[in-house]
């Protein structure tokens, strides 16, 4: 009897012990029960930028990897607490105890509104999907160039969706600090979910309005010192507001009309700059039409439907832009001080741009690569014949593949 006692007893345990590893806590903090990760606690909780406020894990079809959607915390350009949401994807299995090298992408224009996170996609782990191509199911571009290859190496890839897409708050579209500050705080934020393994060295990687956000987080790499060490930052074909302003207006000048998807690209700039900076106004640049419309449009599409829509409308209405824009003086000081190379890059930089982009000019991104030279920064500088703004992200590939690698390996940054 006392044996057969016993014998229960250890079952009894031995079953309490197995539940118990079935029903432990993650070791991060879970997104609360009725909660997406979208759902940002109001108010935020107190912490530093970085903070993981939490995670849960999601499916993922990279060979050897899983991924989470996070929420963390960030700051804007004054410095204002925000709520972010994002992605962290990992190789499956142990980390070295150094901890993953960390690759940040940060993504193209996609939209204004809570819709036009990349995370917020149907399956969005994945590789790179454009929206042109006529393999893409989603509404937008989506994914992130090279993530197989990145996972296949080793590396931890984290996503941020900036902030305003995903979680709550205005989008600060092309406000390239913010979306610097939001590409780097997701780097903090990978290292709160051991699971990652996610280290301290890091490198950014960005695409067009991603490009000019890598770029700004090389050169604002202090902002997260002591938390990640920033090794370099590549871009391909990325948005330098100012240049870009000039040759449109220039274009104007001289009658000629503005691609569609730039002109929408502009229209959401300038309503994100009177959102950001209150000396700037809307008024100043668009007509009562374009007001209503940007107001309006935002809310509901993504950047390519918008474009759509304000192409069918202009037609209609008439110009969404002012021929006569005012309190210049004042949009100017602005764009100078958000133009890439207004202050110096603290890492290497890589450019990738492609000779026939209609959305971002050659000429724009050489006047920074110009410049960035000139203040002494390392960069290199890689343009491809016969490409446009969908292609050069394609052909630039490998060549960023390789100089990420070289940046994680310790060898020189180039720069011709």
């Amino acid at each position: 009897m006392k044996k057969t006692f016993l014998f229960l007893l250890s079952i009894s345990l031995s079953a309490n012990v197995l539940f118990a590893a079935l029903v432990v806590e993650k070791s991060y903090p879970e997104v609360p029960k009725g909660k997406t990760v979208y759902d940002a606690p109001d108010p935020l909780p107190s912490g530093k930028h970085g903070d993981l406020i939490w995670a849960t894990e999601i499916k993922t079809d990279i060979p050897g990897a899983r991924a989470w959607k996070v929420l963390y915390r960030s700051t804007d350009i004054h410095d204002v607490a925000t709520p972010v949401s994002g992605m962290v994807l990992a190789p499956v299995g142990a980390a070295p105890a150094e901890g993953r090298p960390v690759v940040t992408y940060a993504h193209g224009t996609t939209g204004l509104n809570r819709d036009c996170g990349i995370s917020r996609v149907d399956n969005p782990a994945k590789d790179a999907s454009f929206y042109f191509l006529s393999d893409s199911a989603d509404d937008m571009d989506s994914g992130i160039p090279g993530l197989t290859e990145m996972i296949a190496a080793g590396y931890v890839v984290v996503a941020t969706d900036y902030q305003g897409l995903g979680a709550p708050g205005f989008h600060q579209y092309l406000i390239g600090p913010t979306a610097a500050r939001n590409a780097l705080d997701i780097v903090i934020a990978a290292q709160q979910i051991p699971e990652a393994g996610a280290g301290k060295r890091a490198v950014a990687l960005g695409w067009s309005q991603g490009g000019q956000a890598s770029i700004w987080a090389g050169q604002l790499a202090d902002y997260v010192a002591g938390s990640a060490e920033i090794l370099g930052a590549a871009a391909i074909a990325p948005v330098n507001a100012l240049e870009q302003s000039n040759i449109e207006a220039e274009m104007r000048a001289q009658g000629k009309k503005l691609p569609m998807m730039m002109t929408a690209e502009t229209t959401m700039a300038q309503y994100a700059l009177t959102e950001t900076f209150p000396e700037l106004k809307l008024s100043d640049v668009l007509t009562p039409f374009g007001i209503d419309f940007i107001k309006e449009a935002s809310q509901h599409q993504g950047s390519k439907h918008l474009g759509q829509a304000l192409n069918y409308m202009e037609a209609w209405k008439g110009p969404a832009t002012r021929p006569d824009p005012q309190n210049q003086e004042a949009w100017l000081k602005r764009l100078e001080q958000l133009a890439l190379g207004a202050v110096p890059a603290r890492v290497p930089i890589a450019v990738y741009q492609g000779d026939d982009d209609y959305i971002i000019f050659p000429a724009a991104t050489e006047a920074y690569v110009k410049k960035a030279r000139e203040a002494g920064t390392t960069i290199y500088y890689k343009h491809y014949a016969g490409a446009e703004h969908v292609r050069a992200a394609m052909k630039a590939k490998d060549d960023f593949l390789g100089w990420i690698a070289d940046r994680f390996a310790g060898k020189p940054a180039p720069s011709k």
